[in-house]
């Protein structure tokens, strides 16, 4: 998923990692720049022959300033690094109107500041980019503009300042509400700011607001999840990220677990926790839209991370920022130079490397990312004997020309990856 980890990123954003329209033809006929300004390293594919790219409708913005790294977290995030702001906000906004110049860009309909934590930037600095941000691309009147929040770092100057720039939908990093768990990811926030937050953010005028919460944390039992689950719905969230921890190689929680500081979580609890939040959630009127997104009914469903489940073209910039492209039959994805300081040094010429996907490869991978959704996706051709297969499992199913995940598919998505790419 278009994103910036510093490893594999095992979640969309609730968002995240949402657009509704189709891509259209490029404006202008831009085509990608020719190499010698990507820094000697091979451009985007497309760059000579074959079809024009899709248009960008899509931004990821990427901060990865935080004032803590947390143990589970191998995002690009990097703590300690705050005076960096004002020179990485000049950096990111070179790189943007130096992409502007060079790929097609039609209007945007979905703007994502991730992180990291977005929730860091001071007030006017933040303010000043929101404004950048309108004043160079053309977003649209109705566009999602979503921004990742720390609760510890959400206070009315912040919030006033995101509403005025635009920012209309709001996800914060709750995570859990247990004491416990919370130490045990080694997040300094507690229930107390995560309810106070969404408190404020609700008396700014956020009326879209996303929590995340993370489970299988060890010592976390069953009824602590389930405790969890339901402060989360009293606060009244429209919509709800839930993710099962992963230790990712290189974190201290890894590392922890191999020294034998923390236990492995039982797999049949993992599994009674992710059945108790389908449950509670589903209960308090939410529907299950992706793997790990629940939505209240309305329309407030994640449009960001829609785009990347549909393969749309979107633009990633930043410190380690990921872009996809596609030209309708095959695709492209890069990545940007990601520690900030080298970042801030390359401006504007920032990508690291990439990787071109072939026609096959690019159709496997828009047939695992739309079985990711509830409601699926009309298949591309040339996988009939595999989704043959995951019928049989009880993965999938056809309903009026579309392939789509049964309740079984959305839980164990991780086999139906395997067997298409």
């Amino acid at each position: 998923m278009p994103r910036a980890a510093s490893g594999t990123r095992s979640r969309v954003s609730d968002q995240n990692p949402d657009s509704r329209s189709e891509s259209g033809s490029p404006s202008g006929g831009l085509r990608p720049p020719p190499p010698h300004e990507w820094g000697g390293q091979q451009p985007p594919p497309h760059e000579s022959g074959g079809q024009e790219l899709h248009a960008f409708r899509h931004l990821y913005l990427h901060i990865p300033f935080c004032r803590h790294k947390c143990g589970y977290c191998d995002f690009n995030a990097y703590a300690g690094m705050d005076r960096l702001m004002p020179d990485y906000i000049d950096a990111l906004e070179r790189e943007l109107i130096f992409a502007r110049e060079r790929f097609p860009f039609q209007q945007v309909e979905t703007v994502y500041l991730g992180g990291g934590t977005p929730s860091l930037l001071p007030a006017d600095l933040a303010s000043r980019f929101l404004e950048f941000i309108r004043a160079n691309f053309n977003v649209a009147p109705d566009a999602e503009v979503t921004l990742e929040a720390n609760p510890a770092s959400t206070d009315e100057a912040r919030l006033a300042a995101w509403r005025d720039g635009g920012v209309n939908r709001l996800s914060l990093g709750v995570q859990g509400f247990d004491p416990r768990a919370l130490a045990v990811l080694e997040r300094k926030t507690d229930a107390a700011q995560a309810t106070r937050a969404f408190a404020m953010a609700r008396d700014a005028g956020f009326s879209n607001i996303s929590i995340d919460l993370i489970y299988a944390v060890p010592f976390q039992g069953l009824d602590t999840w389930i405790d969890t689950l339901r402060r989360a719905i009293a606060l009244g969230p429209d919509h709800v990220s839930t993710y099962c921890l992963s230790f990712e190689e290189g974190t201290l929680l890894f590392r922890r677990r191999a020294e034998g500081r923390v236990p492995e979580v039982d797999s049949d609890l993992q599994w009674d926790q992710l059945d108790a939040a389908c449950e509670e959630l589903e209960a308090a009127g939410y529907h299950r839209y992706e793997v790990s997104n629940w939505a209240r009914a309305g329309g407030f469903e994640s449009r960001h991370n829609q785009a990347y489940w549909r393969c749309r073209p979107v633009y990633g910039g930043g410190a380690g920022a990921h872009s996809y492209a596609t030209d309708g039959t095959r695709a492209s994805r890069w990545w940007n130079v990601a520690r900030p300081r080298d970042y801030i040094a390359a401006a504007p010429r920032v990508r690291a490397d990439g990787e071109e996907l072939d026609a096959r490869k690019a159709a496997a991978e828009s047939l695992m990312l739309g079985l990711r959704t509830a409601k699926g996706l009309t298949p591309p051709r040339g996988f009939d004997e595999e989704l043959r297969r995951l019928q049989r499992d009880g993965l999938v199913q056809k309903i009026d020309g579309r392939i789509v995940p049964t309740r079984r598919g959305l839980d164990l998505h991780n086999q139906i990856a395997l067997a298409v790419l």
